[in-house]
């Protein structure tokens, strides 16, 4: 156990720099969107009501969403593309560095030199590949939750239908975004372990990041597909986007399907520490 904390406090200081730097790139993203709304939310909802089919899906506009309330303008400026998109390709990066990185440089068997088991290795790093993860969405999501009473995103605003008929929609909550942040924190947990699973397989750092980035693009094209033709929605079952886009939890609240990725992860985690354990390091 003392080896186990002794790495993962290690490998958690060592990229402390490179945190800081998604961080603080992540949070000015979020506040330069958020600053935004007062002047775009009503020319953003002209548009999207005149685009097609196409460019609904991918910017995540489903039935239901109105791009000029607060949420459905947070919506489709951060949480349908660039949120979940940066946290998966830091997702991609931390599971990567996990295992492939430091056996790519050479670092990873200068380590086993030590007294140190393969297991510790491999759960201690894997749990500080998922906690920077968790840092980086807090912080994100704190930035989000600070910028709503400074830029209005709070206040309630009157829409109106087709019919002519109007309505008060209440604006973004705390609860909202915390909601929605986890949300992308998940599909970006996911992502990270099938990159720590590849790199456990592999031992190759370019591999990993090429094949796990395929995947995540991968599924996001099934998924926007999907909405065009029905005849490739049965493959959609294998994207997050699937219960992502279609649950919106930064409007709807949480849902169990959030879980999933979570699953993913865990069992990726789990298979790529018994392949690890019984494979020779590639040299580098």
């Amino acid at each position: 156990m003392n080896g186990f904390w002794r790495i993962y406090r290690r490998w958690v200081l060592d990229r402390r720099r490179s945190t800081l730097f998604w961080i603080l790139g992540l949070v000015v993203i979020i506040v330069a969107t958020a600053a935004f709304y007062p002047s775009l939310s009503d020319s953003t909802g002209e548009s999207l009501d005149s685009s097609s089919g196409a460019m609904s899906s991918l910017l995540g506009l489903s039935p239901g969403i109105d791009p000029s309330t607060p949420l459905g303008f947070l919506w489709i400026g951060l949480y349908a593309n660039i949120v979940p998109w940066m946290i998966m390709a830091l997702g991609i990066a931390l599971g990567t560095a996990a295992i492939a990185g430091d056996e790519d440089t050479g670092a990873l068997e200068y380590m086993l030199a030590r007294p140190v088991t393969r297991t510790a290795i491999a759960f201690s790093r894997f749990t500080a590949a998922v906690s920077v993860l968790f840092v980086v969405s807090t912080f994100s999501a704190l930035s989000l939750v600070f910028s709503i009473p400074l830029f209005g995103l709070g206040d309630a605003v009157t829409t109106t239908a087709p019919n002519g008929s109007t309505s008060i929609v209440p604006g973004a909550k705390s609860t909202d975004v915390l909601a929605g942040s986890f949300a992308a924190f998940a599909v970006g947990a996911g992502i990270l372990g099938i990159a720590f699973l590849l790199g456990a397989v592999t031992g190759r750092k370019n591999v990993t990041v090429g094949v796990a980035s395929g995947i995540a693009i991968a599924g996001y094209v099934l998924y926007t597909l999907s909405q065009m033709t029905s005849s490739l929605e049965f493959l959609t079952w294998v994207s997050p986007w699937r219960w992502y886009i279609d649950d919106v939890m930064l409007i709807n609240g949480l849902d169990w399907d959030v879980l999933l990725p979570f699953g993913l992860a865990a069992l990726c985690g789990l298979v790529g520490w018994q392949v690890f354990l019984r494979r020779d390091l590639q040299n580098p």
